[in-house]
């Protein structure tokens, strides 16, 4: 008898604890799929045009294994998306884009991830003319592609002797020594999208034309006007 109720007893408990596990998981189910998974990062950076892009999302706060799909939209030519979460590729064309990455963890939650802009074409800049030594000279280096205002950071090199180039690219002075002066410059647009550019500047001892120009073209015409006339004089 007492056997039997002990055996009854031991039923009990093991119904009561299988009970209370199921309850607990149901209560451990819901409550994980109330909550919210995150993702890191959280926005999508912006790709540069020719520059390789590589950025990794890791979720978060939920049940991994995490999955990384494109729901709407095309990423930008030149990028694709692993389903792990890692963006690689190198964009191809500066453009705009519009695409919604979404996130899934095991139970089933989502989390969406909205890329809009346009991909930035890398930054370039036009040299300064050539210098002349002892001539005061004061210019502005043009930027071309990205966001103004810029920022002009000088990594190496050295300027030419008498000048200077301000924060904003301005270069000014008088040049004090013949030569060639090669720096590396870090220009940054307002977006923050940055080129490390290098920079070749050349002081001469006079003023050069270039072979191409309206005006050297003209006194080239004249001069020979000038021969041929001179060598019908000489023959008569």
């Amino acid at each position: 008898m007492m056997a039997r109720a002990a055996r009854a007893a031991a039923t009990w408990c093991r119904h009561l604890l299988a009970g209370a596990g199921a309850v607990g998981l149901l209560l451990w189910s819901a409550a994980a799929a109330a909550q919210s998974i995150n993702v890191t990062p959280s926005t999508i950076p912006v790709p540069v045009q020719g520059v390789p892009y590589s950025v990794t999302f890791v979720g978060s706060n939920g049940v991994a294994p995490y999955q990384f799909l494109v729901s709407t939209g095309m990423l930008p030519a030149g990028l694709s998306l692993s389903a792990g979460g890692a963006l690689t590729g190198t964009p191809t064309t500066a453009a705009a884009y519009s695409f919604t990455i979404t996130v899934s963890d095991f139970l089933g939650r989502e989390l969406d991830l909205t890329g809009t802009g346009a991909v930035t074409s890398a930054l370039v800049i036009t040299p300064p003319p050539g210098l002349v030594v002892n001539t005061p000279y004061s210019g502005q280096i043009q930027v071309a592609g990205g966001t103004g205002p810029y920022t002009f950071v000088i990594n190496s090199g050295a300027l030419p002797p008498g000048m200077s180039l301000s924060a904003s690219g301005m270069l000014t002075g008088t040049p004090t020594t013949l030569g060639n002066y090669i720096l590396v410059i870090r220009v940054t647009d307002a977006n923050g999208l940055s080129s490390v550019i290098t920079l070749n500047i050349s002081v001469a001892a006079t003023a050069t034309i270039p072979v191409n120009d309206p005006w050297m073209l003209a006194l080239a015409a004249l001069g020979l006007g000038w021969l041929g006339r001179r060598q019908l004089r000489q023959r008569y």
